[in-house]
């Protein structure tokens, strides 16, 4: 729920250009239709706050034409000013929404509980901001937030509820991004799997229920193409059909219906990828023990559950920074496409 809204407001609430009369006045351009969003917000009961780094004559007007609780001018330090409001109203930050547009607003907007940027804000303004509007600044944006905001408000809205489920996914997204750690795992497992396929060998992929679609997604990546016209790169996903799992199940166990295979299969220098949301998959596991134990390069993709003695069962353990199934799931994939695209463009070249 928002209480709060901070805006920019060269770029926010102008367009962001500048008109020079013949006395050298600096001149700005507002959208009525943002004029009248602002008042709205007001009469809705928002508390409105302006945080500009800007201190010029023009900004005397702005100051005095709109209703804010908090006004702010010459403000660089934009998250810090936000800090400040918070302790002054008690609202925090997942309460507040911050709209901007501009370099000094990218850690504002990572900051605010809902952050927002018109359509032509900076690129680094648009990957902190959690939605871009379909508006540019000056040219109706705050007019669209104030429909945004109604859906976002109510609980008993559809778009409430997508909202709710866009915020789980960004927020893991945007965890992934600042683990250097996590990231140099995962390129390093596209390089050990480059390396593989340059040897002549293989690659594996496996898990149960939605993991196992989740193997057998990647691989066909890796067999059919992602973006280039190339050769098919030998992956595989290892078999979950029932013929197989009751055969080996019923003579030996079903937690070596992967390992079996493997046995079958996979040589010393191949690569197998493990995908268990919980990291507890007996299957998956004797799998992985079986690979570190014959030289083939092991690999486990699993959610951000403490499993300790379990993370020493692979080579590479990457970790999706969430409990929620289905989006580690949806984290998977992308590793997964990821290395399909990173092997592609970077064997294939190669290869050409």
């Amino acid at each position: 729920m928002i209480e709060l809204i901070v805006l920019d407001i060269d770029g926010v609430i102008t367009d962001g250009s500048v008109i020079v009369d013949s006395n050298g006045r600096e001149q700005k351009q507002i959208n009525l239709k943002d004029i009248d969003a602002i008042f709205e917000l007001h009469r809705r009961g928002f508390k409105l706050a302006a945080i500009t780094g800007e201190d010029t004559e023009i900004v005397n007007y702005f100051e005095k034409r709109f209703p804010w609780t908090y006004f702010y001018r010459g403000n660089k330090t934009k998250c810090e000013t936000m800090q400040q409001i918070e302790k002054a109203t008690g609202i925090s930050r997942e309460r507040i929404c911050y709209v901007g547009d501009g370099k000094y607003d990218v850690e504002p907007l990572t900051y605010a509980g809902l952050g927002l940027c018109p359509a032509n804000a900076i690129d680094r303004a648009k990957d902190a901001a959690d939605i871009v509007l379909q508006n540019d600044g000056g040219k109706g944006c705050i007019w669209e937030l104030v429909f945004l905001l109604e859906k976002y408000n109510d609980p008993d809205s559809r778009h409430h509820y997508f909202f709710e489920r866009l915020e789980e996914h960004t927020s893991i997204f945007k965890k992934l991004a600042s683990d250097q750690h996590l990231t140099n795992t995962v390129m390093e497992i596209g390089d050990q799997i480059i390396h593989s396929l340059k040897n002549g060998g293989a690659i594996y992929l496996c898990g149960n229920g939605g993991s196992a679609a989740d193997a057998q997604h990647i691989a066909t990546e890796f067999v059919s193409r992602f973006y280039k016209e190339r050769p098919g790169l030998n992956a595989e996903a290892l078999s979950v059909n029932t013929s197989t799992i009751t055969a080996v199940g019923n003579d030996y166990s079903f937690s070596r219906v992967f390992s079996r295979q493997l046995e079958a299969k996979a040589k010393s220098g191949d690569v197998l990828i493990g995908i268990s949301t919980s990291g507890r998959s007996r299957n998956v596991l004797e799998a992985l023990r079986y690979a570190r134990a014959h030289e083939i390069v092991s690999v486990l993709l699993m959610g951000g559950f403490e499993n300790p003695d379990r993370e020493d069962e692979a080579d590479y353990v990457v970790k999706i920074p969430s409990l929620i199934t289905p989006r580690i799931q949806e984290a998977h994939i992308f590793i997964g496409h990821l290395l399909a695209e990173y092997v592609e463009s970077r064997f294939v070249e190669e290869m050409a």
